[in-house]
């Protein structure tokens, strides 16, 4: 009997995991085709003192291309403080700003230091391209959906540079970060 719990335990743990993953891989896709009043770019790493990491500089450049070809109006930075250097956001202000976008085109938010935070931030009177990773777009959704954001797409960022060498970490901390976020955990930490 106790084998039996065991297995469809098991079973019941690696499906619900399985379940997150197509969730994940449901999104993967996502390239939006509307037009909106602002594109939203979701911080990353920071490499030594200014260098944005890889997804740092894709997730900025498709909102860069997202600008030019007329689809929004303004450009969202929101982000954290790094670690190494540079603020987030300052290091995405002047890839934008390198790259022919206007500043007074841009709103900054940098108190965006995980998603749900520049979820939270937005003005739900606006509509947005939410701008990030194929693997990141689940949990955006997630949190878009929990706070009623009322007109909003998805869109992942090309990838300038090939795939990264720790997209299967990224991926996988995705799978976590969803049920955990879903099931609200973090409140009791």
């Amino acid at each position: 009997m106790l084998k039996k719990i065991a297995l469809w335990s098991l079973i019941a743990f690696l499906s619900f995991f399985a379940f997150i993953a197509i969730l994940i891989l449901f999104h993967y896709n996502d390239r939006s085709s509307d037009a909106k009043d602002c594109a939203v770019v979701f911080g990353a790493a920071v490499w030594g003192v200014d260098t944005p990491s890889h997804a740092l500089r894709d997730r900025t450049m498709s909102a860069v291309e997202l600008y030019h070809d007329n689809r929004v109006q303004c450009i969202v930075l929101s982000g954290g403080a790094s670690t190494y250097g540079a603020h987030e956001v300052a290091v995405m202000q002047q890839i934008v700003l390198d790259n022919d976008v206007p500043n007074d085109t841009l709103i900054l938010d940098h108190d965006g230091y995980n998603t749900r935070a520049t979820i939270a931030n937005l003005d739900p009177t606006l509509s947005y391209i939410l701008v990030s990773n194929d693997f990141h777009l689940a949990r955006i959704n997630l949190f878009a959906k929990r706070f009623d954001l009322p007109d909003y797409s998805l869109h992942t960022s090309e990838y300038l540079n090939g795939r990264y060498h720790k997209e299967l970490q990224f991926f996988l901390r995705e799978m976590i970060a969803i049920p955990y976020y879903f099931f609200n955990l973090d409140r009791y930490l």
